[in-house]
């Protein structure tokens, strides 16, 4: 890729030098021409005047003076041809006549008054300008002035050179240029190409450099991105299937041993054996069936970015209050709803601060013994918004509301068969798609304070009693 561009560069600048450098060069030569052969023509015409009276006079050794004045060896040679077409003077490098073949031709037509005074005539390599002396009715001679090609052609040659020289410093450039600007772009995208290969290998810590332009930062933002939600999707897959295998395994070996010890009971026709071997094979099978729906849950939760919107901190803590109101009564416990005196907003998947609410709810419900209260309170400041869940149960140290919210694991108060050991790290989860923290503090009144901080986003202000709902 890095050849096709600096080969892309160069062919743009080539295309550019040819349409501009040819006709400038064409125009150069033209130029040099037309500034040789007008100071011929100038010579020519300047001798011609001058020349009048020494050859009405026939004045040979003035006019062989006018010759060599204006004669300039190496660059230009004069003769002056008299009326019969012999020559008067000729001041020249080798002595010989200037006005041969078609030069000729034209002298005799300015000497007999059929043809104009000459501009600048090439033939072969030389170039001359002609003169007429007298007037066009009765010519007395011709001027002839010549002058060799090859200066001119020499400083054409020159100007060529330079615009040559001018075209290699620009491929050259162009080269320089491109190879800038294809390493700005090939540098990254080799870099990309080789953190996918490494992802693709199996590296899920595999992520690409952010350089180059911003378009390739930007790509290499969203590969980042890809790869961070494909390594959480792939840990929650191995988590998932080591959970499952872990924690299953524990309630079918009791209902295993259960189920044996009832076969044994039975065959020992012990009715009351057999009644409480149920039972406790019930237990273990409602416990699997919690541990089973935690682990669903839990899975489908991890690894998912899914679309937030703006929900009602205060409508759904209330409302969440009157779903689990039923079943605190059924304990003793009083479920206590806060609401704030101003609608507070915050980002949530649809339906997920529902299932946060409900996974502390059954915690603090557990965790509160009859005649107490467990308090849902919705509060905003400038960090952001909140919701509590406040129990007064026998309250956590410092180290387990550290691994709270580990998988399968339970507190040393836990009942035996009160969970799967699963709804903190769903707690968790849930919170982590939604941008928001999820922590355990010291309540107040000795219990747990489960604190959810979310982002904070406006809602429109309605009409709300402050006040507890009971």
């Amino acid at each position: 890729m890095k050849r096709r561009l600096v080969l892309s560069y160069v062919a743009v600048a080539a295309v550019i030098l040819v349409l501009l450098e040819v006709p400038l060069g064409i125009v150069y030569s033209r130029h040099e021409l037309s500034l040789i052969t007008a100071g011929l023509q100038r010579d020519a015409a300047a001798i011609a005047v001058l020349a009048e009276d020494g050859v009405e006079h026939h004045d040979t050794a003035a006019l062989a003076s006018l010759a060599a004045q204006y004669r300039v060896p190496g660059q230009s040679d004069v003769e002056i041809v008299g009326i019969g077409g012999n020559v008067l003077v000729s001041a020249s490098s080798d002595e010989g006549e200037l006005a041969t073949g078609a030069v000729r031709g034209r002298v005799m037509n300015l000497l007999t008054g059929s043809g104009s005074n000459a501009g600048h005539l090439g033939d072969g390599d030389e170039l001359f300008a002609l003169a007429r002396v007298g007037s066009a009715v009765t010519p007395l001679a011709v001027v002839v002035v010549v002058g060799p090609t090859a200066r001119v052609d020499r400083r054409i040659r020159t100007g060529w050179l330079g615009l040559a020289a001018l075209a290699v410093g620009a491929i050259a450039g162009a080269i320089g240029l491109g190879l800038i600007v294809a390493r700005s772009v090939t540098g990254p995208l080799t870099g990309l190409e080789e953190a996918a290969r490494r992802l693709g290998s199996g590296d899920l810590a595999a992520r690409a450099a952010i350089t180059g332009p911003e378009e390739l930062r930007a790509l290499g933002r969203e590969f980042n991105d890809m790869a961070r939600r494909l390594s959480e999707l792939v840990a929650a897959q191995h988590a998932f299937v080591a959970d499952a295998s872990h924690q299953l395994r524990s309630p079918l070996t009791a209902l295993r041993l259960r189920l044996e010890n009832l076969a044994a009971a039975s065959a020992r026709s012990d009715p009351g054996a057999d009644a409480d071997e149920l039972d406790a094979i019930l237990s273990e099978i409602e416990r699997l069936s919690r541990v089973v729906d935690g682990l669903i849950v839990l899975a489908g939760a991890e690894g998912q970015r899914p679309t937030r919107e703006v929900v009602d901190l205060g409508a759904v803590a209330a409302e969440r209050r009157d779903a689990w109101a039923a079943l605190a009564e059924e304990g003793g416990v009083t479920l206590v709803c806060e609401p704030p005196d101003r609608p507070v907003g915050a980002w949530f998947v649809g339906g997920h601060l529902e299932q946060i609410l409900d996974n502390l709810l059954a915690n603090a419900l557990e965790a509160t013994s009859a005649g107490h209260v467990v308090r849902l309170r919705v509060h905003s400041d400038s960090h952001g918004a909140e919701v509590h869940v406040e129990d007064e149960g026998r309250g956590m140290a410092a180290e387990e509301r550290e691994h709270a919210f580990d998988r399968l694991w339970r507190g040393a108060h836990s009942r035996p068969r009160s969970g799967s050991g699963l709804g903190l790290a769903i707690v968790r989860q849930l919170a982590g798609a939604n941008n928001a923290d999820v922590e355990l503090r010291e309540a107040p009144h000795g219990g747990v304070d489960a604190v959810v901080r979310a982002e904070p986003a406006r809602i429109a202000a309605r009409g709300s009693a402050s006040g507890s709902v009971v």
